[in-house]
């Protein structure tokens, strides 16, 4: 039996966006082990979905930290001697491909967004970029969720002789994100977030744009879906003391955050998600499917998704009075207008985000690898 390591940033993606990946190759017949950290709860989910975990801490910007966390990589490789490593995310991409192309481990690594990287003139994404000038070498399969990211790494001179392919983000399973009646009795229009409360998520400018609509007196509900985020900058975080002060100004409802969005979405009037820029946003994908309506920035990972006046509403990036302008404008649709959005939305998705085309690209480049064995 072949083995699989999947390097993960947080669990949080293998029990959501990612269970359908790997519970593919489990079934394809491979042994896969996913190294990543996580709360003991949401560990403990994963295993009892009967996935192998592997618990490896996270790393900070403090270079102890970062040799600690390659080093538990690398001893990792070395006690389960994967046939295959497939990573996400920055962190996972850089220090992941740099282990195994050590132990000359083929790899295939998923640039699920680039945030930052290229914009910030910040310490650690400076170092990010001359490291992904080297690691990024002996990668056997590139796989990109957009064209934007794609020309961007090669203009930086990141992709050479590797194998690439676009694909549709982590794609959707619209068997599974089909749409739902509400189970709440309110008629008060919602507004539902769901994502990390990062900054570039666009999560301030969603308060700010609340807090504008409710200064002019307009009836709504702003709902917010996401966990607490500690794995990125601080300057990018949200901070309890920030989140605690939202709530008890009333701008916002906090939900918590959840591994089944499916009941948040159903609940809400439309989704709005004023990401900086995405790799291809999953919840955009799971939203379009329940033929919710959305409301987004017009950058890339989000404006492949949603078509505007279409599929819903673009906005400017980081402009929270423009947000506000879109969300009032959402509202004074008619309602089977927005009913004639959701329903455009899923038959968009399901025509070009479909999950099957993504499993079919990672089957395809591990057969390409486990062939030249």
């Amino acid at each position: 039996m072949q083995k699989i390591l999947i390097i993960e940033n947080n669990i949080l993606a293998t029990n959501t966006i990612r269970k359908s990946l790997v519970s593919f190759f489990m079934e394809q017949g491979y042994d896969v082990i996913v190294a990543t950290t996580g709360t003991p709860e949401d560990i403990q989910l994963a295993r009892s979905n009967g996935f192998s975990i592997v618990e490896i801490k996270s790393s900070t910007q403090n270079p102890f930290s970062i040799l600690r966390y390659f080093l538990s990589l690398m001893g990792i490789m070395r006690k389960f001697k994967p046939d295959i490593c497939l990573t996400f995310t920055i962190r996972p991409a850089i220090w992941g491909n740099l282990a195994t192309r050590l132990q000359k481990i083929p790899t295939i690594t998923n640039i699920t967004g680039v945030g930052p990287l290229f914009s910030s003139n910040q310490l650690a994404y400076k170092a990010a970029r001359l490291l992904y000038k080297f690691v990024l070498r002996t990668t056997h399969t590139l796989f990109f969720q957009n064209q934007d990211d794609y020309r961007l790494f090669i203009k930086n001179g990141f992709v050479k002789n590797q194998r690439v392919e676009i694909i549709p983000g982590s794609g959707i399973d619209y068997d599974y994100f089909y749409p739902m009646l509400k189970t709440d009795p309110s008629t008060v229009f919602t507004f539902l977030f769901i994502g990390r409360l990062l900054h570039d998520k666009g999560i301030q400018q969603f308060v700010t744009a609340s807090k504008i609509l409710k200064e002019e007196g307009v009836l709504f509900k702003s709902v917010v879906v996401g966990s607490m985020w500690n794995q990125n900058l601080r300057k990018n975080t949200i901070t309890q003391h920030t989140l605690d002060r939202w709530i008890n100004e009333n701008l916002i409802v906090y939900a918590g955050y959840s591994t089944d969005v499916r009941k948040d979405i159903a609940n809400a009037d439309c989704i709005v998600l004023p990401s900086y820029r995405e790799g291809n946003s999953n919840v955009l994908l799971e939203a379009s499917s329940m033929e919710k309506p959305c409301i987004t920035c017009d950058t890339t990972g989000c404006r492949e998704i949603i078509e505007d006046n279409v599929t819903g509403l673009l906005c400017k990036v980081a402009d929270a009075e423009d947000l506000a302008r879109k969300m009032k404008a959402m509202m004074n649709l008619s309602t089977e207008k927005r009913r004639q959005m959701g329903l455009d939305a899923r038959k968009k998705v399901i025509q070009q985000f479909d999950k099957k085309i993504v499993l079919n690209r990672y089957s395809e480049a591990m057969n390409i690898i486990t062939t030249k064995k």
